[in-house]
């Protein structure tokens, strides 16, 4: 493969992002000519490689549907010029458009399932339009295999499971001496990141708990509803909504806990960096089991159920009160560097798209 092209929403930071990000870095790196497309004139959240063009489709900072067909017609018109090898489109949002778009280039597109494909894409016309031209695509990643159980026994065939690659490099030493009294929690400010959960519980440990504080980091249309219910429970002098921050992992390195409070994820990305830090984590057995996949209850973490409060509030009385438990825990943790080394499963991701570029 020497020439890639990788479409996705925008670059503003998240999850399938960091990815894109990280894989930009590891195939330019091994000399293969990269272009990021996104429908979006966003510039980068994340560090990309000098030799990775970016080009814009539109220069909104949201993509309306009634730009759609002149966006992805100029996607075409940039695919049928440049001829790279293979396309690769992720997440749901981008993947139905460039099925749709590239038909009939001659250039194979790959597209990579970002989250629970229960309910992603959410919109009910491109979950439609996706089992009607996901057929037409040449390759499929999905981040667990319960994603891939979603789709139908000809697509599992031409797909393969990927884990996330961590970049080893960006990850602190992990913290040695007296952890600051902080719990905190990292995503974008929506419903599916269920931070209300996460305060409410917060709410119930600060009772016994009050040199702790709370720091959500993150930006999103719940931010409002968020400072109210903190307000509501009284507590709003101990939590903070911080918003994004480009030091995310050295901020919250020397935290005392992590917590991951989602209904659904796909393979969570702030999880494996909080992980790969040593924090003590918990985190809620959500669909499509890619949290399972990273963490083992009681062995490198604690799993809960998902939008349990009880359980969210008996898992950090515990983490809290036994430290030595805690610190093992995170210490257990910090090993997820070695399964995701970013060498290693960058070269999966290399080796699957050159397989499909061939055939």
């Amino acid at each position: 493969m020497k020439k890639l092209m990788i479409v996705t929403h925008k670059m503003s930071g998240g999850g399938c992002e960091r990815v894109i990000a990280q894989l930009l870095a590891c195939f330019a790196r091994d000399g293969i000519e990269c272009k990021l497309v996104t429908e979006c004139g966003v510039p980068s959240f994340y560090d990309l490689p000098e030799s990775v063009e970016q080009i814009y489709l539109t220069f909104d900072q949201t993509l309306p549907g009634r730009k759609i067909p002149k966006a992805y017609r100029k996607l075409r018109k940039l695919v049928k010029q440049e001829q790279p090898d293979v396309v690769l489109a992720l997440p749901e949002k981008v993947n139905v458009w460039t099925v749709l778009y590239l038909l009939g280039t001659g250039v194979p597109v790959v597209v990579s399932e970002r989250n629970d494909p229960h309910r992603h894409p959410e919109s009910r016309i491109k979950r439609i339009l996706r089992c009607l031209v996901y057929p037409f695509a040449k390759g499929f990643i999905f981040q667990t295999k319960d994603a891939s159980r979603y789709f139908s026994q000809a697509i599992q065939k031409r797909g393969i499971v990927l884990d996330n690659p961590l970049d080893t490099a960006r990850i602190p030493a992990r913290f040695e001496g007296e952890r600051k009294r902080t719990v905190v929690a990292a995503g974008r400010l929506h419903e599916q990141k269920n931070f209300d959960l996460l305060i409410r519980a917060f709410a119930r440990f600060y009772k016994t708990h009050h040199a702790y504080s709370l720091v959500i980091y993150g930006e999103g249309p719940e931010k409002e509803h968020l400072q109210k219910t903190a307000s509501s429970l009284g507590i709003a002098g101990a939590v903070e909504l911080a918003g994004q921050s480009k030091t995310l992992l050295d901020d919250i390195n020397d935290s005392g806990m992590f917590v991951l409070s989602s209904d659904y994820e796909g393979m969570p990305n702030v999880l494996i960096e909080a992980m790969a830090c040593g924090l003590p984590c918990i985190a809620t057995d959500c669909p499509i089991g890619g949290v399972r996949s990273l963490l083992t209850s009681g062995e490198n973490g604690l799993l809960i159920p998902v939008g349990d409060e009880d359980a969210l509030f008996e898992a950090m009385c515990k983490l809290a009160d036994d430290e030595s438990y805690a610190a093992w825990l995170g210490q257990r943790a910090a090993g997820i560097r070695n399964r995701l080394d970013e060498t290693i499963v960058a070269a999966k991701w290399r080796e699957y798209l050159e397989d499909v570029s061939k055939k």
